[in-house]
This record gives C-alpha cells, structure tokens and sequence, in this order.
C-alpha cells in the first residue's frame, strides 16, 4: 500500500452540499486549505487521527506496524514515534484523545484499549497488553465479517455529566455507531469497577443508506454535540446528529482535485480547522492530509 497523505480543510461551499436544511453546521464556511500534502515520516497505512491540546500535539495511528506517531500542531513536523506493545494483533484502526495523557485505542476486532501515553519524551513504547493493571479494555459485539470491524473513534468530554462518551464506528456489515459509558453518571471510562454502558443512539445503516458506504472515521464537534463522520469509499465528510439526522454533508477531493485518495479519519485541530488524513493511492507512497478552515467573516 501507498504512502499516508493529509488533507486540511477550510470549509467554505466547496462541494457542500445540504442535507437538513433545518439545523446550522460547523462545516459552513469552511474552505480548503490548499492541496493535499504527504507525511514524509508515515508509511502506508495509516488509520486514524486525534488532536490532544493539552499536549499541543496530533496522535495519529498506523495499522499493520502498530505505530503511534505524534506530530506538531501544524502536522508537519513528527516529534516522536511509539511502537505499541503487547496488543491483540497489530490491526489498530483509530485513536481517540480522552484528557491529559489517556488515549483510546480500536482494535478491529471490535475491542477498545484505554491506555496513557509515556511521559517521558525518550519513551519509545507503548504498553497496551490488556492484561496490564494500567490499561482498561472495552469489548464490543464483534463483527459480522471479517475485517469489517471498528475503524472510528471519538470522545465528547462533557457527556454522561463530566463523566465523559466515546463513540465507536464499525466500518460496515452492518454500519454502525456505538455510544460507550459507564453506568454510573459522572465516572470515567477508564474506572473499571463501574459497569459499562453500551448502545446506539440510531441505526447507522438506515440513516447513512445511500449516503456514505462505509465509515473510516469520526469528530466529536462541541459547538453542536454531534459527529462529524468521515466515509473512505464515499469520499465524504457528514455532520451527523445523535438521532441520525444528516444535517450536511461535504463531498471530499480525489487525487486529481488536490486531495486524497483513502480518507481514513479526521481531528479538529488547533482554530478549529479539519484535518484529514488518507491512506496513499496505489501509485503513492506516503499518506497524506488534507486541512480545511473556517473562513473569515
């Protein structure tokens, strides 16, 4: 497979369309930020994209070689590489930031690992054997095929009352959106003694019919409380209710028009830009991101 490639956005009509006419979206106004530009120091496969602001710092995942790789906030210049340790396999899929060093890792074999990053800026390992007393595993119900299991992942900080919502995405067969919590309002994923809470706030698979094929990855958006949900064989980013409304949706460029061809996740980052990161075509080699940003008034 190709190199890894980013796509930035700054969103403002280029292939918007509306799909809800009712409801404002964070993906007006936003127009994107030039061409697509490739992350040198990524190999092929890359899976996922996360921004921490605590740490002024993109984590972005890489399957097949269980890579973590951390990056500046501009994403162009990588300040370390973690190798992951002890994992199920090495098919990690997507990263979700939980506060302060804690990360949320998928596995495609539907299972979730809460772990925290090392401190230490010679730390070169990452432990995320779940049998190790300092990380927390979350079991989904598998998959219904094979290689078809989690592939987004996305955390709202303020939901289940401070306690914080991670949202899963399975890739397809069928589509669908898990809301993950623990039971008891208030406490924290990573507090295994509190049983876990586990459901779908809509079906996934008749909301985004004809809308998206599959899902590669997702953005919790404060400003509105819902998803925004990245689809790598529709080339299409949508703003996704709770109640699986589609509010918008904006078409994501090809490699002829500037962008990427495999989106496989997005992070809002720093001014509230859209990073998305995509997988190389086949006659690439590194992965590449592409920046949207919001325009100015």
């Amino acid at each position: 497979m190709g190199t890894a490639i980013a796509v930035v956005l700054a969103l403002a009509g280029c292939g918007l369309s509306s799909v809800s006419k009712e409801r404002a979206s964070p993906l007006d106004g936003y127009r994107r930020d030039g061409r697509a530009f490739p992350l040198t120091d990524v190999g092929p496969n890359l899976s996922g994209i996360t921004y921490a602001p605590e740490l002024r710092r993109f984590l972005l995942i890489q399957n097949g070689g269980a890579r973590l790789h951390e990056y500046a906030p501009d994403l162009r210049t990588r300040t370390r590489v973690l190798q992951l340790r002890g994992g199920p396999s090495n098919d990690f899929e997507a990263i979700a930031w939980l506060g302060g060093s804690r990360i949320a890792l998928a596995h495609e074999l539907n299972r979730v690992l809460l772990v925290h990053l090392p401190e230490a800026p010679d730390a070169y390992d990452l432990e995320v054997d779940p049998s190790r007393d300092d990380v927390v595993e979350l079991v989904l119900p598998p998959p219904s095929r094979g290689n078809r299991g989690l592939e987004g992942l996305c955390f709202d900080p303020d939901g289940n009352a401070g306690g914080g919502i991670l949202f899963a995405l399975q890739e397809s067969s069928p589509r669908r959106i898990f809301r993950l919590q623990r039971s008891r309002p208030g406490t924290a994923l990573d507090v295994a003694a509190i049983p876990l809470a586990i459901d779908e706030p809509f079906d996934a698979e008749a909301a985004l019919e004809g809308i998206a094929e599959d899902l590669s990855g997702c953005a919790h958006d404060p400003s509105s409380g819902r998803l925004l949900v990245v689809s790598e064989r529709s080339s299409v980013l949508l703003d996704v209710g709770l109640d699986g409304t589609v509010v918008r949706r904006l078409r994501l460029p090809g490699v002829l028009r500037g962008g990427a061809a495999h989106y496989e996740g997005v992070a809002l980052g720093p001014g509230a830009a859209l990073y998305l990161v995509s997988e190389p075509a086949s006659y690439q080699r590194t992965s590449r991101a592409v920046v949207y940003r919001p325009a100015g008034p």
